[in-house]
């Protein structure tokens, strides 16, 4: 996302409108928001646009809930609780006594492209569980989500990034429905629609860049984008814009004349542990490494 694009923010800060400011901290990473919510008595009606999902961070009784029909369940809700609430479906809850969760929230294009991007699958779907459900490692993860976004410090967007992914990945094998392997037969982009989307993240690839973007330039929807870059550039966009990243940061490393840490920014990278980290995921040097390596 460009910073200039208010449309583009307030869509990715669109769970923030759902949950009041004065509930508690918040934050929008890369893949997603996260909020350590707690609220007094009330109740909430609304069409999600994003994959929300709540987890209960101490018990709640008597819950009244519905979720993709007019059925309202009532029920206790107990510490580690989770409500999955998929992007397009209505839902409402109504809650007597002060409660306290955390909520991560994650854009459709965003988990489509996980899954396709780390768990080489496609048409994700995902099955919410039945009120009253425990998971384990969604609390886990939570916890550790709201101790960054509570405690002294300023949250780490890196590593609040990294665990919405955890939580996306988590997400994916857990509540989706069977997912089917990537149609090798399925058709690319146009030899037109390739090279826009190319010539546009070559010039965008210091930005955030947001599938729907992408999918606009191409003319295509961003349900079948995802597949169809995928086809024709043999990766998931995601990793086309990281390699375009890193390349970048390679050649004025090599160079040798900007700071590690200027280039990290001049890259797209969120600081020097982001491109270090990133780097050596995926070239197999840190940037100290590849500069002395001359």
């Amino acid at each position: 996302m460009r910073e200039t694009n208010e449309p583009r923010e307030r869509a990715d800060r669109y769970v923030f409108d759902i949950i009041p400011e004065s509930a508690g901290p918040r934050k929008v990473t890369t893949r997603g928001s996260v909020i350590h919510s707690i609220r007094n008595p009330g109740s909430q009606t609304f069409l999600a646009k994003e994959h929300a999902v709540g987890i209960v961070l101490s018990p709640t009784p008597k819950l009244r809930a519905s979720l993709g029909s007019d059925r309202i369940t009532e029920y206790d809700a107990p510490l580690g609780c989770v409500a999955v609430n998929p992007a397009g479906v209505d839902s409402s809850l109504a809650w007597s006594e002060t409660r306290k969760n955390l909520v991560i929230a994650i854009p459709p294009e965003a988990l489509s492209e996980l899954a396709l991007q780390e768990l080489d699958l496609a048409n994700v779907e995902l099955q919410p569980p039945a009120f009253g459900t425990v998971d384990l490692r969604a609390l886990e993860i939570a916890q550790r989500i709201s101790v960054e976004l509570t405690g002294k410090a300023t949250p780490n967007e890196l590593y609040l990034d990294s665990l919405v992914t955890l939580f996306g990945v988590h997400l994916l094998r857990t509540y989706a429905s069977p997912m089917k392997q990537l149609p090798l037969s399925k058709g690319g982009l146009s030899a037109k629609s390739a090279r826009r989307v190319e010539e546009y993240l070559h010039e965008h690839f210091t930005q955030k860049v947001h599938i729907a973007e992408l999918a606009a330039v191409a003319g295509i929807s961003p349900n079948h984008f995802i597949l169809r870059f995928a086809k024709t550039f043999g990766m998931p966009p995601h990793r086309y814009l990281i390699n375009l990243r890193l390349d970048f940061a390679e050649k004025l490393l090599i160079e040798g004349e900007i700071a590690i840490a200027e280039i990290a920014y001049m890259a797209g990278f969120s600081d020097q542990s982001h491109l270090a980290t990133t780097m050596k995921r995926y070239r197999g040097k840190t940037p100290t490494e590849l500069r002395f390596a001359r």
